[in-house]
């Protein structure tokens, strides 16, 4: 049988004793130091000052690193917060810019709806605002927020407060849809300021994207002019009499035959107004 002694080992062993001795001893000497730091022994305090002086540096340099770092992550904690806060704060200002927002376009829209109410006083109105708009290239219509509850019917006229606008052409019943005068279906019996005729303004396609309308069968041998204006003349059961529509902006073949005819810029801006009112006496 053989036997082997392991060198390596027991080396090994050796030298975590002394390791450990040394260890313990630096520990003893820098404990020893901390206690007799402050001694009434200037040699003894001084040596024991050198002795725990990298010690010292070691732990405020910890010391201060977990501060600063403590401080740091409280600070960022604080502007998390502030910013929370600040967020919150500029919401708040949205909502009341918007609502500001809202009641001012509320009140104008009010504003507006009084000026076609006193406009009209000799009218029964009932006021609506437009919800939406046909968007295509051959009618223009929009509907209304107002219907058969409200006491609409088809046919019935529709103003805004410089003018005629359409005419009721569908009725549900909180919703109306208007089909106006730019409508290329739409016609108007009108007469025109300088003469005591009808003429018949009508939609058209071509002229409806300019908002304009074009004016026919205007009676031979009278004589017309640019920004003669035109009023209903109260012929046929849908619009009464002396409703504002237009003014003459262009003459096209001025000459007196049938084939004369005028362009007409609507009193109204269709395209833009929000509020109107329905004749439903």
């Amino acid at each position: 049988m053989k036997y082997s002694f392991d060198f390596d080992n027991k080396s090994k062993s050796r030298n975590k004793k002394i390791i450990f001795a040394i260890i313990f001893m630096i520990f003893v000497i820098v404990f020893c130091s901390y206690f007799f730091k402050n001694s009434s022994n200037t040699f003894v305090s001084k040596i024991s000052s050198y002795i725990i002086a990298p010690f010292d540096f070691v732990y405020h340099f910890f010391a201060d690193s977990f501060s600063g770092a403590t401080s740091y992550l409280g600070n960022i904690k604080k502007i998390n917060e502030e910013n929370q806060e600040l967020k919150k704060e500029n919401d708040n200002l949205k909502y009341k810019l918007l609502e500001k927002e809202n009641l001012e376009k509320e009140n104008e829209s009010l504003k507006k709806m009084l000026e076609i109410k006193n406009n009209y006083q000799h009218f029964e109105l009932k006021l609506g605002k437009i919800i939406y708009r046909e968007h295509d290239n051959w009618s223009q219509t929009f509907k209304i927020d107002i219907g058969k509850n409200d006491g609409i019917k088809l046919n019935q006229a529709v103003i805004h407060t410089n003018g005629l606008v359409g005419y009721i052409s569908n009725v549900e019943d909180n919703t109306s849809t208007v089909t106006t005068i730019l409508d290329p279906t739409a016609s108007v019996s009108v007469n025109i300021s300088t003469i005591n005729e009808p003429a018949v303004l009508k939609g058209d396609l071509t002229l409806k994207s300019e908002n304009k309308l074009k004016l026919t069968f205007i009676p031979l041998g009278t004589e017309i002019s640019i920004s003669d204006m035109l009023y209903t003349s109260g012929l046929g059961s849908m619009y009464k009499a002396t409703i504002p529509v237009g003014k003459i902006v262009e003459i096209v073949n001025d000459k007196n035959d049938t084939d004369r005819y005028a362009i007409v810029e609507p009193n109204v801006n269709i395209r833009t107004i929000s509020e109107v009112g329905v004749i439903i006496n």
